[in-house]
Parts: C-alpha cells; sequence; structure tokens
C-alpha cells in the first residue's frame, strides 16, 4: 500500500507499509542510481578570492540533469572520455559580478542557479569541466537526493521520551509492518519520483544478478 501525502518535482512524501527492511534497501540502492556530475575541472584564469580547490568543490556540486549518457566503465571509450560519457561545459565571466552556475555552456542543463564566486573589477575566472557519470556509492557528489523514512507513530518529542522509545523499539520487533512515512527529496538531477522508481529497478537488477551468482 502506497498513499501519497505530498508530490513535487522537488519532494515526494508517502505513507507504506512495506517492511522497514525494504524501505531501507530501496533507501541504500538511490546511491547506485547513474547521476552525472563536474568531475574534472581545468582553470586557466581565476582572480577571485577562492582557491582553485575551492571553485572546484563547489562545480562538483552543480546539480546537472541526467541526459542518456553512460558510466565510463561501460562506454566503449574505455572510461577515456567521449560524446558517449562526457560532457565539456565552458565558463568565462570578468567582474565585478557574481558568477553562477547557470553561465556554464553549453546551456540548459543546470538544474538551479548557485553562486560559484565574486568577482572584483577586473577579475576574471574561465575554465573547463568535465561532466561525468557516477554513482553516491563512489563519491556524494553522484548522489541524487535524500531518501529518508519513520514510523508514522513516531513523535516528535520520541527521543526524550524513554518510555515511549521503549514501547516503540519492543513493539517493531514484534511487527515488522508497521506502516511508514517515506520522504524523498531531489537535488535536482532527477524528480523525487523518478528518484524511488530508478531505485527500486536498480534494486531488482541488484537482486537478479546476486541470484545467478549463487546459482
Amino acid at each position: 500500500m502506497i498513499k501519497i501525502a505530498e508530490k513535487s518535482n522537488e519532494k515526494v512524501v508517502f505513507n507504506t507499509d512495506i517492511p522497514i527492511s525494504l524501505a531501507n534497501a530501496i533507501r541504500r540502492s538511490i546511491n547506485s542510481i547513474p547521476i552525472l556530475a563536474i568531475d574534472e575541472l581545468e582553470i586557466s584564469k581565476n582572480d577571485s578570492a577562492l582557491y582553485d580547490e575551492v571553485i572546484a568543490h563547489r562545480m562538483g556540486l552543480v546539480p546537472i540533469k541526467n541526459p542518456d549518457l553512460k558510466l565510463p566503465e561501460d562506454c566503449s571509450c574505455n572510461g577515456k572520455g567521449c560524446n558517449k560519457c562526457s560532457i565539456k561545459y565552458k565558463l568565462k565571466a570578468k567582474g565585478p559580478c557574481t558568477v553562477y552556475s547557470d553561465e556554464l555552456s553549453p546551456k540548459g542543463d543546470v538544474s538551479y542557479k548557485m553562486p560559484i564566486t565574486i568577482l572584483d573589477k577586473d577579475q576574471e575566472l574561465e575554465f573547463v569541466a568535465i561532466a561525468k557519470m557516477g554513482i553516491g556509492e563512489n563519491h556524494a557528489k553522484f548522489s541524487p537526493g535524500l531518501f529518508f523514512y519513520k514510523y508514522k507513530d513516531d513523535v516528535d518529542d520520541l527521543e526524550i521520551n524513554d518510555e515511549k522509545f521503549k514501547k516503540l523499539v519492543e513493539s517493531t520487533g514484534k511487527d515488522n509492518n508497521q506502516e511508514l512515512i517515506v520522504e524523498i527529496e531531489s537535488w535536482g538531477q532527477l524528480n523525487a519520483k523518478d528518484i524511488f522508481i530508478k531505485a527500486v529497478d536498480t534494486l531488482n537488477k541488484d537482486i537478479k544478478e546476486f541470484s545467478k551468482q549463487i546459482k
């Protein structure tokens, strides 16, 4: 049973009676969904107050929408980089201004307008960025969003009420089908609904592969 309580591209909340072990397996599977993120940065000019390493870190956190690309290890180029598994972006800016993530060229792939750095008069920032597909198991920048859940009967002050907490733990051991409230929040690469669907698909794929291995 799944009952939707809230639904948008950025967030989905629903009630369900699936076992908590299954909910946790789906939660863990979101970090196996291939996601596009900036993986390499070649900076030719940086007069801003931020070090090159800080600029590179901030660019790695920019959510980029998922095109139909392959993981580098699954590509015919053997991970060397080609248009089947990577995208090249460029950015060139001159101050005074605030440099935003949506100034990347080609445009249209960035989900949000995020500030990267501030340039003073005559300061410049110029770089080439390479975005590749990856999974959250290898690096957090490839994570598509946040998946968490709680028992419907849970209350905000549960952690400070030892008796209620004890009863909840005891009832959990007896009944693994208590109703859960599941919340999925997207970082912007995929909408929240697709995160859930792809996580379930990934879990099914892993189960089938595991079944083959133990035969």
